[in-house]
């Protein structure tokens, strides 16, 4: 029986890159503080990191791709300190020499994975539910080294807005130092995703890191919606709205393919068009009556406005 991990995990790094876009473009066309472009880069580049996953997953079968998904994941590196140098500015607790000293240690990781000094991909990894790269000996014993500094920073960085939340008494300010932290909390927890470049077959940690970015991106989506989280206008909701709708689409196209390239597909020849044809009205058809769901649900909650395809 073909396992559920790549599709499970093409739809959840595909919901991710659509939340963390669509959350990007609000935090920095409505945001002016430098707390604002701090949180838009952590989002940028768990947005990328779902982009590559996305695309591993559904070029899977195409193993000369899969190495050049692993090298775009690079920027990743710089993720830790963003989210430490955001906490530091959100909660107005500046730390100047800590921050400097983790920018130059982001920056020499990241040039360090992009010259080769730390180490190289070398091939894939072919579990029994896909294909994953394989980094080299030199970079298997980096990322080892670079797993522990990764908890460290990032939840140092939630101990930060935990602490902030424990000691503020306004009750908005501490809704908001809560999302955020729960927000980071789920990134913190999302890098499990990487034992799976280290030997480990389990492809439930990549599906769970997945999840774990999306719930992330869900949370910061709540408390915009609910609370103006970041004074970002209620206008992101139809933004949410459009993501939910083409979550759906990626969602059902992604599983009736491989549902018919599992099953049907020897009965017709291969992997034939005709297969793309019938994914694509699948979607169709699942996405006519979701939308005017969605649109009925809209209007209860915004009055006369129509979303227009």
């Amino acid at each position: 029986m073909a396992s559920a991990v790549i599709p499970v995990t093409a739809v959840t790094s595909g919901l991710g890159v659509l939340l963390n876009s669509v959350i990007f473009y609000f935090v920095v066309t409505q945001g002016r503080r430098l707390y604002h472009y701090l949180f838009a880069g952590v989002l940028a580049i768990c947005a990328v990191w779902d982009l590559c996953i996305f695309l591993m997953m559904i070029r899977n079968k195409y193993v000369d791709e899969v190495a050049i998904y692993g090298y775009a994941i690079i920027p990743c590196t710089m993720l830790p300190t963003l989210m430490y140098h955001f906490a530091c500015t959100y909660i107005n607790q500046p730390r100047k020499w800590t921050t400097i000293f983790l920018w130059l240690v982001g920056i020499l990781a990241m040039l360090g994975m992009i010259t080769g000094f730390s180490g190289r991909i070398d091939g894939v990894f072919r579990y029994p539910w896909g294909n994953i790269f394989r980094p080299d000996e030199k970079l298997a014993i980096t990322n080892l080294i670079a797993l522990p500094v990764w908890y460290v920073i990032t939840l140092t960085s939630c101990w930060l807005l935990l602490r902030a939340y424990l000691h503020e008494r306004e009750p908005v300010a501490r809704r908001h130092l809560l999302y955020v932290f729960a927000s980071l909390l789920a990134i913190s927890l999302a890098v499990i995703k990487v034992v799976v470049v280290l030997g480990v077959e389990q492809g439930f940690f990549l599906t769970f890191g997945m999840l774990a970015t999306d719930i992330s991106a869900a949370i910061i989506g709540i408390a915009i919606l609910k609370d103006r989280l970041f004074d970002i206008a209620p206008i992101v909701k139809i933004g949410l709205v459009y993501s939910f709708l083409a979550t759906v689409v990626i969602f059902v196209f992604s599983f009736s393919e491989h549902m018919l390239t599992t099953y049907v597909a020897e009965q017709i020849g291969g992997h034939s068009e005709l297969l793309h044809i019938v994914a694509v009205a699948i979607s169709i058809a699942v996405l006519m009556p979701v939308k005017r769901r969605v649109e009925h649900a809209v209007d209860g909650y915004f009055g006369e406005r129509k979303l227009r395809f």
